[in-house]
C-alpha cells in the first residue's frame, strides 16, 4: 500500500512539472493576442519551441488563431545575421497573415512596425 502511494504521488509530480513547462512554453509564444514567431536557418520558423517550414507555420498559427484567439503575428527580427529575417521569410509571414486575416508585424528591438510586402 505504501509503494502504491508514493508511485502515485511521485506520477502526479510529474504530471504537474509537464503542465507547468507546457504552460510556460505556451505562455513566451503568444504576447498580446499575437503569435511571436522566430526566423531560423534557411525558410524556416521556431515558435513555442518548434521548428516549422512555411506550410507547417501555417497550420501552426491556424490552430493558435482557433484555440487562442490570436489577432496577429509578431516576426522577431533579430540583430544577428543566423536570424535575420529574410525577404522569404518576411513574404511567407505577410502570406500567412492576408490568408488568415491576421495582423502581421515585424520587431526590431522592442519596436513593432506593420509588415507588408513590398
Amino acid at each position: 500500500m505504501q509503494g502504491t502511494f508514493q508511485t502515485l504521488r511521485s506520477l502526479m509530480a510529474v504530471t504537474l512539472a509537464g503542465l507547468f513547462m507546457a504552460v510556460a512554453v505556451h505562455a513566451s509564444e503568444i504576447k498580446d493576442s499575437r503569435a511571436i514567431v522566430k526566423p531560423v536557418n534557411g525558410d524556416q520558423f521556431e515558435i513555442g519551441g518548434y521548428t516549422f517550414g512555411k506550410a507547417e507555420l501555417f497550420g501552426y498559427i491556424s490552430d493558435l488563431k482557433e484555440t487562442e484567439k490570436i489577432t496577429g503575428i509578431v516576426l522577431k527580427n533579430g540583430k544577428r545575421d543566423d536570424n535575420t529575417a529574410s525577404d522569404e521569410q518576411r513574404h511567407s509571414i505577410v502570406s500567412i497573415g492576408k490568408t488568415l486575416q491576421l495582423e502581421t508585424f515585424i520587431q526590431d528591438g522592442k519596436e513593432l512596425t506593420p509588415l507588408v510586402d513590398e
